[in-house]
């Protein structure tokens, strides 16, 4: 039920398409019930007996109020020829009812849900970056757009069938008391017994389809990682070995899926059976009624049958109901997990804004954990304005954590990161992000204009010109104007039209374009070309001018420029000095220099 409340606040914006529907839903009803009741003078007349049965029943003075003037005992034919008119405007209204309560409803439901797959969305994008590393890209995105579309049959069992099959009922249960209280009562057994005939069937449903929603994020979570790496595929020929990982996910799901599906379907017979048994004996309990006790008419009988019969449908699918709606209840928990995940607004209590970087940043004995896996022990340093520090260390010695932390992506668990002074957690995340930028190498683009990935998230800030300037500026100008249609070419997914270089210097023109005060640079010049890496070199280096610069170095011989270079080792920093201090020291960089160095010698033709 907790899903259900939580649904409902996304249903409020569209409370009267929902009001439409209802209302629209309860008169079609009504005209269909009344529809029914027009049989029992239609078969009076038939059979040559007063149209209106002479008795006191509720039926009898309903129909003697709305078409008793239409009806001549001494004219059959007359009779005859009013009623079926009477039903023919009945049901061609009801279905205009009907019609009209199902656009409604349509509308209704594809707003709420686009309500709904807005609001995941944009939660998701403001949740903190360990959220991501904890989840696979595949479960999420089976979130945002399945779970979302899923709770699409929750709307559609609330607002369309369920009360359009309420409202048949209720008005079909009402005409059958006006015509015999006694039938009725016993009818309307079935009701308690199909409610408690289905609720075990009910609790094994929707835990079926929750385990559902997790196979099939798990099933999308494997296609993802293998269309975002067929090369790596391919070259490794792995194909057959993705085939089984597949095969295995979609086989698991499938198999859920018959097992759901077997225990859905159980719903419908056992509600047929159940109700037929009932409508046959009430067909019996009638018959005594007509023949033997003669309280009732044979049409009032027939009648009476004839609305039994009618209620059958509507009541079987709003038996159906809980059953079809156990899955979207599912995939809904699934999505308010997501929404109830705390952005990083929700933590974050800076106050403070600041406008441009005076005297640099400062690490203060930072420590790190992720969880229980401590990554940073005790880091301190300081980076002045204009000065550059280079990370180097082994894989997995914490450079890129160390990085992530300048902008707040994780915060330190023991320590303080100053901004001129000021605790960065005492800076809002805006204020504090727009003064830095991020050039990584693994670059990303995306399937848009150069010009708006160039001018990324900021479009109509900048103009032609300066756009242009940056492109210039990171060596990137040239090649730009030589693509089809210059800076309005769309680059195609991630990029891939472009080389890896010229990527990079498309990275390296957002950055110039936004010109931050701090810079983090990730090396991106260890895996091009010797030309490409001289000209990326050189947009680098006007990049760096004036900025307090982060630098995680792969290649060493790029960083013996370096105010300060700091050598981590397995969280900590074990070394720090200039490129010829460090060399000088002959400890863990001369190390890693000699290595490197000896490696080049070796590969140099």
């Amino acid at each position: 039920m907790h899903a259900w409340r939580r649904l409902l606040q996304f249903v409020r914006p569209h409370l009267w398409r929902m009001g439409a529907t209802v209302a629209l839903s309860i008169v079609a009803a009504m005209l269909d019930a009344y529809s029914f009741a027009l049989l029992i003078p239609f078969l009076n007349a038939l059979f040559g007996l007063p149209p209106i049965p002479v008795n006191s029943s509720l039926a009898s003075r309903i129909l003697e109020a709305t078409i008793g003037a239409f009806l001549d005992p001494a004219d059959k034919m007359g009779s005859l020829q009013n009623v079926i008119l009477a039903i023919l405007a009945i049901v061609t209204a009801k279905n205009t009812l009907v019609w009209l309560a199902g656009q409604f409803g349509a509308q209704l439901q594809e707003y709420v849900v686009r309500d709904l797959r807005d609001a995941v969305y944009r939660h998701l994008q403001r949740l903190p970056l360990g959220y991501f590393t904890r989840s696979r890209q595949g479960q999420l995105l089976s979130r945002v757009l399945v779970d979302t579309d899923q709770t699409k049959q929750l709307a559609t069992e609330l607002v369309t069938r369920a009360i359009q099959s309420s409202a048949l009922v209720l008005s079909y249960i009402f005409l059958m008391f006006a015509i015999s209280w006694k039938l009725s009562l016993m009818a309307l057994v079935v009701v308690p017994v199909l409610m408690a005939a289905l609720q075990p069937l009910l609790r094994r449903l929707r835990s079926g389809y929750r385990r559902l929603r997790n196979d099939y994020g798990e099933m999308m979570s494997v296609l993802q990682e293998v269309l975002g790496g067929i090369r790596l595929v391919k070259a490794f020929r792995a194909e057959r070995y993705e085939d089984q990982r597949f095969l295995s996910a979609s086989h698991t799901y499938s198999a859920g899926m018959v097992k759901v599906s077997r225990a859905a379907f159980l719903s419908q017979p056992l509600t047929e059976v159940i109700g037929t048994v009932i409508t046959v004996f009430v067909l019996w309990m009638g018959a005594r009624e007509v023949l033997v006790a003669g309280t009732m008419q044979g049409s009032e009988l027939i009648g009476f049958l004839a609305v039994v019969l009618r209620l059958m449908q509507p009541l079987k699918q709003l038996s159906q109901v809980p059953a079809v709606a156990q899955g979207s209840v599912a995939a809904a928990e699934r999505i308010f997990e997501v929404l109830d995940a705390e952005t990083e607004e929700a933590r974050d209590r800076g106050t403070r804004t600041v406008d441009g970087v005076r005297t640099g940043i400062a690490f203060d004995a930072v420590s790190f954990a992720y969880e229980t896996e401590a990554v940073l022990r005790d880091v301190t340093f300081s980076a002045g304005k204009g000065h550059v520090v280079a990370l180097v260390g082994a894989s997995g010695a914490g450079k890129s954590t160390l990085a992530d932390l300048i902008p707040r992506f994780h915060e330190p668990t023991a320590g303080r990161i100053l901004l001129d002074g000021i605790d960065t957690r005492e800076l809002t995340l805006p204020s504090l992000r727009a003064q830095v930028g991020i050039v990584s190498q693994d670059t990303v683009l995306f399937n848009d204009t150069v010009t708006a990935n160039i001018a990324y998230g900021i479009p109509g800030k900048f103009t032609a010109a300066q756009v242009e300037a940056a492109a210039r500026a990171a060596n990137a100008h040239d090649f730009i104007t030589a693509l089809p249609q210059g800076y309005d070419t769309v680059l195609g997914d991630r990029g891939l039209r472009l080389s890896g270089g010229q990527r990079q210097r498309l990275a390296i023109a957002r950055a110039l374009l936004i010109d931050p005060p701090v810079l983090i640079l990730d090396e991106a010049t260890s895996a091009l070309d010797t030309e490409s890496e001289r000209l990326v070199q050189e947009a680098i280096d006007r990049l760096l001018s004036g900025r307090t610069v982060v630098v995680i170095a792969h290649r060493l011989s790029t960083i013996a420029h370096a105010n300060l270079i700091l050598v981590l080792d397995r969280g900590r920093i074990v070394e720090r000095g200039t490129h010829d201090e460090l060399l000088a020291r002959q400890g863990a960089y001369a190390r890693l220099h000699a290595l490197q160095f000896r490696d080049t010698e070796a590969t140099a033709p």
